[in-house]
Parts: C-alpha cells; structure tokens; sequence
C-alpha cells in the first residue's frame, strides 16, 4: 500500500506545487501560517521534523520564523519540488525521502516537534506511526498537526452538488478543467486508508491516547473553514478541517 500510495502522491506532485506556489504569493495566507506556526510551536530554537511536506510550504514558513527544519516524505516528487522550492526561497530546510510511519533515518529523542499538514489521513498505518513519532520526541515534545474529515464513503447530495459547484469555480478561476488527482479517486488504494472511513477528529484523539500522548487537545480550524476563502468552496467538500496537538509526557 504504502508505494500506491507514494506512486500516486507523485503523480501529483506538480499540481500541488502549483499549489503552494500560489500559497507563497498569497500575503494573506503567508501572514496566517506565520502566526499560527508561531503561536503552536513557541518561542526558542526548536528542532523541528516534519512528516510528508510535499512541495514544502510549511518547513518554508517554519525556517522563516527561525526554526531548524528537516522536511521528509515518501513521495520522490514532493521531494524533488520541496528540494528546489527551499532553495529558490532561501532557506536552510532539509528535504529528505522517508518513510513517515517508520522513520527509519530518525533517532529516538531527537526533536522537539513533529509538524504535518494534511497528512495523517493518508498514513498506512497510524497508529504505527505515532508510536513511532513519540518516540524520535524528545522528552516533553509535541506533535502538532492540521488535517480533515476526509472521509471516503460521503455520496450524499449536499457533497455531489458541491464538488460539482467546485468544478464551476475552478473552471471559473482558472480557466480551464481541474486536473484529476489520483487521490480524488476513492476506488483506488486511498479508499482503503485506515482513516477514510471513520469519523474524525474523534478517531485521532483515541489513537493518540493509545500511543502514550498526554493533552491531546483538537480545535476546529477555523481560517481554512472560513467561508471567505476561496479554497473553502472549492474544497471545502471534502470535509471539516481541525488542528490536533499533542504532547510526550
């Protein structure tokens, strides 16, 4: 599962980068993250690891902010673009292909926080791989992540009629047919991903506990919610989105 998976991030490696392309040049995105990740991750140096980066949007943000960085991910796409989009913004960043259940590179107690960004929906295993991450924590560390109710088994009305509501806009926007993701595809390998098919962010809060996580505290996202973005009504569809952070007794 995990190289279907990988195979398929890769394919739509360019659209993404597209993507945050586009993030990067957006004042009022930049501004957002900047005092999100700030205000999440706290004051000091932090040593900094975060688990499927894609194109790189956030270590970017994070190495601005003076953070240390690694970015890994398990796609070679991403990390070609998250390579060529760290240097291009000139920043300290390391971009790193790996296996974000397994950390097989990572030692134990060796970062501060572990950081990802749409990523926990489209682990193999997650249960594994917070084991995993609380163990490469160093001693009161934190997990910090942004994710969504991605679920794959939604063919009610209200979400028929709003993808294709989100067709019209792309078009509308951009000119020109959105481009089919293989993850889009919920016949394929991304339909049987442990966590498609079950409601979060409840199901998140129990599988930290049962990973040894103290304070696992979840809030509703409420800037990539907020209906006066655009992206909200193109996406938006696809399911709510909230904030989860925990912590390594």
């Amino acid at each position: 599962m995990f190289k279907e998976v990988e195979d398929a991030w890769t394919h739509d490696s360019d659209g993404y980068d597209d993507s945050i392309q586009k993030q990067l040049k957006n004042k009022r995105d930049v501004a957002y993250w900047s005092r999100e990740l700030a205000s999440a991750i706290g004051e000091g140096p932090k040593k900094i690891l975060e688990v499927g980066c894609g194109p790189g949007f956030l270590s970017i943000m994070m190495s601005r902010l003076g953070y240390e960085v690694k970015a890994i991910d398990g796609a070679e796409g991403m990390i070609r673009h998250a390579a060529r989009n760290f240097e291009a913004q000139g920043v300290a960043a390391t971009a790193v292909l790996e296996d974000a259940v397994e950390l097989p590179e990572e030692e134990n107690e060796t970062y501060d926080i572990i950081i990802s960004r749409d990523v926990i929906w489209t682990l193999y295993d997650p249960e594994k791989a917070f084991r995993r991450w609380k163990d490469v924590l160093k001693p009161g560390g934190k997990v910090i992540y942004y994710d969504g109710n991605y679920r794959r088994d939604d063919d009610s009305l209200k979400t028929t009629l709003w993808k294709n509501f989100s067709t019209f806009l792309t078009v509308l926007e951009e000119r020109k047919l959105p481009e089919k993701k293989q993850h889009h595809d919920s016949s394929s390998v991304f339909g049987e991903l442990p966590l498609v098919r079950t409601e979060r962010p409840d199901a998140d809060r129990e599988l930290l506990k049962a990973a040894g996580f103290q304070r696992v505290r979840i809030a509703r996202d409420t800037y990539r919610n907020s209906v006066t973005r655009s992206e909200f009504w193109k996406y938006g569809y696809q399911g709510k989105k909230f904030r989860v952070i925990a912590h390594k007794g």
